[in-house]
C-alpha cells in the first residue's frame, strides 16, 4: 500500500487530513505536516525526509503538498530527494486539495505512479463552477 503525506503551510496540513477523515468517516492513515512560518528547505529536508519514511507502508510515499514553488513543496521535493537515495519511492504533488487527498486515500492500493494520476485527477475534475451567473 501507498503512503499519503500532507505538507502544506499550517494550519492546511492538519485540517486537509480532518476534513478527509471526517468525509471517508475513519482516520484516513495520513501524515500531516504543517510547514511553520520561516521553515525552509535547507534547514527542514532532513527531519522532513525522516517523517516522511514513517508514512512509508512498502509501496512508496504519495506527498501533496499545498502551493507549487513554495516552502512546503521545496521542502516535500529535497525530502524526496533524501527518501530516493535511499531506495524509497515518492512522487509529490502541488496543489493540494480535499479532493485530491479523499482521492488518494480511496485509490491508495494502486501503484504509486497510479495513485499520483488518480490523485491529479481528482483534484482536476472537482474544480467546478458552481453557479455561472456569477463567474
Amino acid at each position: 500500500m501507498v503512503g499519503l503525506a500532507v505538507l502544506a503551510h499550517a494550519p492546511l496540513a492538519s485540517a486537509l487530513v480532518s476534513c478527509a477523515g471526517h468525509v471517508v468517516g475513519h482516520s484516513p492513515d495520513v501524515l500531516a505536516l504543517d510547514v511553520m512560518p520561516g521553515d525552509c528547505a535547507q534547514d527542514c529536508a532532513a527531519r522532513v525526509a525522516t517523517e516522511l519514511r514513517q508514512a512509508n507502508r512498502g509501496d512508496g510515499i504519495l506527498v501533496m503538498t499545498d502551493l507549487p514553488g513554495a516552502s512546503p513543496c521545496n521542502i516535500a521535493a529535497s525530502a524526496a530527494q533524501i527518501l530516493k537515495e535511499q531506495g524509497i519511492a515518492v512522487v509529490v504533488l502541488g496543489g493540494a486539495s480535499a479532493s485530491m487527498l479523499i482521492k488518494a486515500i480511496n485509490y491508495r492500493h494502486l501503484s504509486l505512479p497510479e495513485l499520483a494520476l488518480k490523485a491529479q485527477a481528482g483534484a482536476l475534475q472537482s474544480i467546478t463552477c458552481i453557479d455561472s451567473h456569477h463567474a
